[in-house]
């Protein structure tokens, strides 16, 4: 009976988590104040600070959110989400906002498949952004990680 009982706790448990947003409580190092949020779930909300040179990409379906304040001011977050589009095509947009966004440090990888773009600021080595682009396995599309840095501004 016992075990009866833990099993359909269990199973409520699953089935309840995989409903909507969870989110963990923020966690705040006290003696420095740096926080970290974590955000998993079907119905995600995008970052609060997404900046204009990392964009969501269009369609895209969150599946988790890391955001985090540092203790000297900076800002950032990591989105990995899926897209029903090609690494080719989520890394010509990608570039595209690159290209406007003024971060002139830049690198652009191919690796048998998978694309791996990051930008930083010359003047701010806090300020820019990583996005690691690979085919999915188990549909048509690509899997997404979008990792920003804010820097103190």
């Amino acid at each position: 009976m016992r075990i009866l009982k833990l099993s359909c706790l269990v199973a409520v448990v699953c089935l309840l988590t995989g409903c909507g947003e969870r989110e963990t409580p923020v966690r705040t190092n006290t003696a420095t104040g740096e926080n970290v949020t974590l955000r998993t779930g079907r119905a995600i909300a995008p970052p609060t600070n997404l900046p204009n040179f990392a964009p969501l990409y269009p369609g895209a379906r969150i599946e988790s959110v890391l955001e985090g304040n540092g203790s000297a001011g900076e800002r950032g977050a990591m989105v990995a989400f899926q897209t029903g589009d090609p690494p080719d095509r989520v890394a010509a947009f990608y570039r595209t906002r690159l290209d406007a966004s003024g971060l002139s440090e830049r690198s652009d990888v191919n690796m048998n498949g998978s694309v791996i773009l990051a930008a930083g600021s010359k003047g701010d080595i806090d300020r820019g952004v990583q996005i690691t682009i690979t085919p999915a396995t188990d549909a048509p599309g690509s899997y997404v990680t979008l990792t920003y840095n804010l820097g103190d501004g």
